[in-house]
């Protein structure tokens, strides 16, 4: 996807940001400001959300017009990758939240499998893609919560992350709001600009996986909210969503026992992104 870009001219000296936006874009300041917010407009290479930010001549500014909302309809099934009695694990697509409202996932599969008590039982951030496990009572998710909380499910994630890793294993105990958290970085693949690697996480702290990688210095692509930092070339403003995929589920099943492994192929998109940095 390309961003649109702008060149500030000298009667658009001083302009704030969100009001620059909006009247390029010829779109409402409350729609200008959702753009900032999803960290989607760089300022001569550099992720800027301040909507009074003042803007000088000369100033390139490039924004990034998120796509729309994936929402099946009728005729879109989200793909399952394991079912029985007790639970069900999608492959939830990037763009849709896990719970809560009418169009997230949960409510989608409830109409899909006609389950309307069908609930989450963990949840993935809205541009995470991935494995994404539901129950079909609350007593089923209660019994998985807990196998959740004794850390008897592995959670494998793909992600791609800004510039060169070494190849190998490393561990990030960084803690996160006072707790205990740690991630296992695995490198899959590596270039100069660009890292391919497999995580799996010992502990489900909010953002974990995200907050982890910046603080290695390797920011997850397309994060607009932990690679403020980074300074973007044509190639990374690009990328519509932040490379983040729930690539497997393993445990044992807290009813019958038996080891139970659910895997999401890498989806369109993530693969593209693999594809335009030459990484496997």
């Amino acid at each position: 996807m390309e961003p649109i870009t702008y060149k500030v001219r000298r009667a658009e000296d001083q302009s704030p940001l969100l009001e620059f936006v909006a009247r390029h874009l010829s779109i409402s300041k409350r729609a200008a400001k959702a753009i900032l917010d999803l960290r989607n407009i760089s300022v001569n290479g550099q992720r800027v959300w301040m909507a009074r930010h003042a803007l000088s001549v000369g100033d390139e500014v490039k924004v990034l017009v998120p796509p729309a909302r994936v929402q099946p309809g009728k005729r879109e099934k989200i793909a399952i990758l394991y079912r029985d009695s007790d639970y069900v694990i999608a492959n939830k697509p990037s763009g849709i939240l896990s719970c809560g409202k009418s169009s997230s996932l949960e409510a989608i599969l409830r109409r899909q499998l006609k389950a309307p008590d069908l609930q989450a039982v963990h949840r993935l951030d809205r541009e995470t893609s991935g494995c994404l496990m539901f129950a079909f009572s609350e007593a089923a998710k209660e019994r998985m919560v807990e196998c959740f909380r004794a850390k008897a499910i592995t959670k494998v994630y793909h992600a791609i992350v800004h510039e060169h890793m070494e190849r190998g294993v490393r561990k990030i105990t960084k803690p996160l709001g006072g707790q205990t958290a740690i991630s296992n970085v695995r490198v899959l693949d590596s270039d100069r600009k660009a890292s391919h690697v497999a995580v799996s996480i010992e502990t489900g702290r909010t953002h974990q996986i995200r907050i982890h990688l910046a603080s290695a210095k390797h920011p997850v692509l397309g994060d607009r909210k932990y690679a403020g930092g980074i300074h973007l070339e044509n190639t990374l403003a690009e990328i519509p969503r932040q490379m983040l995929h729930a690539y497997e589920l393993r445990f044992k099943h807290p009813v019958t026992d038996v080891s139970i492994k659910a895997r999401a192929p890498l989806p369109g998109d993530f693969r593209d992104c693999l594809k335009t940095y030459r990484l496997t």
